[in-house]
């Protein structure tokens, strides 16, 4: 998302688990199973790496329009290409993107950039000045139209801290709970 100078923000649609951390592994499948880490499809407790797993294959549809894994309709399939095998990228992807990449999507999920090293770091980020970023100092190269902006049926909120509407809401369906409680007994 945008905000009014054009600045990226970003958003939590709900399916965010709070208090997740590298010491603090959850368990469950929610999301889009072509953007799931291996550990998730696995059924394994994960923690905050499949973020990062999730963010390299945003980066790989970004940069070169496709995912590097099976992309169908066949679940199985999906499944196997990202637990088993290696991402394949186009011969024509930046070097620098692929290197990211390939970081990125490591299997291991202690391997994971991000996880072993702060992106940040990475040469693919050389050019970015963090600080500068974070300030909103940097000029934002496209500033959403104003007839957008002004429309009154949009909610522009400020920057608050986030909560939670409903108090023990969840949106995992309570079958799909029993399911699970079932499966794992």
């Amino acid at each position: 998302m945008l905000d009014r100078s054009g600045h990226i923000r970003l958003i939590d649609l709900g399916l965010a688990q709070d208090g997740v951390t590298s010491s603090n592994k959850i368990s469950g499948v929610t999301g889009t199973l072509q953007f799931m880490a291996p550990e998730v499809l696995l059924e394994e407790d994960y923690d905050t790496a499949v973020d990062w797993w999730s963010l390299g294959i945003v980066v790989s549809w970004m940069a070169a329009g496709q995912s590097p894994f099976y992309y169908g309709s066949i679940r199985r399939k999906v499944i196997k290409a990202i637990t088993r095998k290696e991402p394949k990228f186009p011969p024509w992807l930046d070097a620098d993107v692929k290197h990211l990449l390939e970081r990125l999507l490591r299997k291991k999920p202690e391997e994971r950039l991000g996880v072993y090293r702060n992106i940040r770091g990475h040469q693919f980020f050389d050019t970015i000045d963090w600080e500068v970023l974070e300030l909103k100092r940097a000029r934002p190269p496209f500033k959403p139209f104003r007839e957008v902006l002004e429309n009154r049926d949009l909610l522009w909120l400020e920057d608050k801290t986030p909560i939670h509407p409903i108090d023990g809401f969840s949106y995992t369906s309570p079958s799909w709970t029993r399911m699970m409680r079932r499966i794992r007994l």
